[in-house]
C-alpha cells in the first residue's frame, strides 16, 4: 500500500485533558485498534500534582486496513505485514506518523512550552513511533524533541543510523509476559536508546501487553522528576 493510497487526516486530530494554562505538555499515543481516549482513564493512576500544571495531548490515530488483522479497518499508526520475528511494515506510515508528532510538538513548543517540559509517551505501536521520531529524528523537518520518551510495551520498528547522541532521556516499561510484543523486542529497543540517549532505564513488570498500576506510579514519579529538572 503506497502512502498515497492511505486513507488519513491531513494532520493528527487529538483530544486534550488537564490544565488550561500549562506549563508541560505530555503527548501520549495509543496501540493498535484503540483510540484517543485510550489512556485517559490511567491519567489519574501517575499522582501528579496539579500544580505541575500539565496538559494532556491523546493524538488518534488513522482508521487504516491492517494486513495482519485481514484487511479489516482500525485505528492504526501504520499498516504491519508480518508479524514475527520482527515486525514487517510500511515505512511511510510510520515515517508519516513519527512527522505529525513533531509537528505536533512543535506547536506546544510555539504556544510556550518549553521543549524540555515536554514528554512523549507511546504504548505498543504508539511507542513505535515516539522511538522511531526520537532516535531517528535526524530524518524529520520541524525536528522538535522532547526531554524525555516514554516507551510502553513496544519495539524499534526502524533502524536507526544516527551517530550523534540525543539530548533525550528514555524510560521503557514491558511485561515480563507479553505475547504481543516479545520482552525480547522491548529490551532490544531499550539497549538501542540507552546507546543513542541521554540516559535510559528498563522497567518489567509481571504482566502481558498492558498497563499496571505500579508501573503507572513509577510513570508519575518518572514524570515529576523529569519536570522538576
Amino acid at each position: 500500500m503506497s502512502l498515497e493510497n492511505w486513507s488519513m487526516q491531513d494532520s493528527l486530530k487529538s483530544l486534550t485533558i488537564g490544565s488550561s494554562k500549562p506549563d508541560a505538555c505530555i503527548i501520549w499515543l495509543h496501540g493498535l485498534g484503540a483510540g484517543a481516549d485510550d489512556f485517559i482513564p490511567a491519567v489519574p493512576y501517575l499522582r501528579l500534582a496539579e500544580t505541575l500544571n500539565i496538559k494532556f495531548l491523546f493524538p488518534q490515530a488513522p482508521t487504516i486496513p491492517v494486513t495482519i488483522n485481514g484487511g479489516w479497518e482500525m485505528p492504526a499508526w501504520y499498516d504491519i505485514l508480518k508479524m514475527l520475528p520482527e515486525r514487517e511494515i510500511v515505512p511511510a506510515h510510520l515515517q508519516y506518523s513519527a512527522q505529525e508528532l513533531h509537528r505536533l510538538t512543535h506547536e506546544q513548543i510555539t504556544l510556550g512550552i518549553p521543549a524540555d517540559k515536554i514528554i512523549w509517551i507511546g504504548f505498543s505501536q504508539g511507542g513505535a513511533v515516539v522511538l522511531e521520531a526520537a532516535l531517528n529524528s535526524q530524518r524529520y523537518s520541524n525536528c522538535s524533541l522532547p526531554s524525555a520518551v516514554m516507551a510502553l510495551s513496544t519495539y524499534q520498528a526502524l533502524p536507526s543510523d544516527a551517530v550523534n547522541k540525543l539530548s533525550v532521556d528514555f524510560w521503557h516499561g514491558h511485561g515480563l509476559y507479553d505475547d504481543v510484543v516479545p520482552f525480547a523486542m522491548g529490551k532490544k529497543a531499550y539497549e538501542k536508546s540507552a546507546d543513542q540517549g541521554r540516559k535510559s532505564t528498563w522497567n518489567s513488570y509481571p504482566m502481558g501487553h498492558e498497563v499496571c498500576v505500579k508501573q503507572l506510579e513509577e510513570m508519575g514519579g518518572y514524570i515529576a522528576n523529569c519536570l522538576a529538572r
